[in-house]
């Protein structure tokens, strides 16, 4: 699987979609959840999940790729760990919360654009930072300007952070 893909030791599994490189932790491979991450990265770079705009489509793009390792696991003869990749989509699950839910009044809101949310119960806009890999971090947008289709943001008020779970 290494060899036929353009792929690299490295400290996590992950796919670049820049380079379409894969990363893996060589060590990890001994295990069957090290193999099934390898897997599930060639999953991506086979599938073409080179881009996504809204949590949503990545939530899509993880059970798409998840769907596409059982199948190569299946090929290559290796088992299938039903709770591993459960937990594994848990944790975008909760990544999505912890980003979609309002740091004003803990509601489930709306994803405005690929960092941006806005509340339906209180009007409390923010952002959020983008990498998954890290804390989520939600910037406070103290007011909005309609131009049209698009919102432009005007200022901030505070940050709160709260763990990335996963």
């Amino acid at each position: 699987m290494i060899a036929e893909n353009k792929c690299l030791p490295g400290d996590v599994f992950c796919f670049n979609s820049n380079t379409k490189t894969i990363t893996y932790v060589e060590e990890e491979l001994e295990k069957n959840e090290g193999i099934l991450a390898l897997l599930h990265e060639i999953a991506h770079l086979k599938l073409g999940h080179y881009s996504y705009n809204y949590d949503v489509e990545l939530l899509k793009l993880e059970h798409e790729a998840w769907d596409e390792t059982r199948k190569m696991a299946m090929q290559y003869g290796i088992e299938v760990d039903e709770e591993h990749i459960a937990e594994c989509l848990t944790s975008y699950d909760l990544w999505l919360e912890k980003r979609a839910t309002c740091p004003k009044c803990g509601e489930y809101a709306l994803q405005r654009n690929n960092n941006t949310f806005g509340c339906f119960v209180c009007d409390c806009y923010w952002k959020v930072n983008e990498r998954k890999d890290r804390e989520v971090r939600k910037k406070i947008i103290n007011q909005i300007k309609q131009t049209g289709p698009e919102k432009i943001i005007i200022g901030f008020l505070f940050v709160c952070c709260s763990p990335f779970l996963g």
